[in-house]
């Protein structure tokens, strides 16, 4: 059980990496960048399980991405 619920997670995070590796920014999609890093930073400190810890932080890191990619293009993030 334990192994089928890590390869599931494993499988889920990877699905969702590859999704946002094909990131092309725009002015609809760079809005709000900036809000959605707040709302995830606020979930990390009110305390997560080591799952959710995994998984918060590739969103995080997703989203940074992003917001680069979305600056160097020149669109606002906020």
């Amino acid at each position: 059980m334990k192994k089928t619920t890590t390869l599931i997670l494993l499988m889920l995070t990877a699905t969702y990496s590859f999704a946002n590796s094909s990131f092309t920014p725009s002015k609809y999609q760079c809005s709000g960048i900036e809000q959605r890093i707040d709302k995830i930073n606020s979930k990390m400190r009110a305390g997560y399980n080591i799952r959710e810890g995994e998984q918060l932080k590739e969103q995080l890191r997703n989203l940074k991405k992003q917001r680069n990619e979305c600056k160097k293009k020149g669109f606002s993030v906020n």
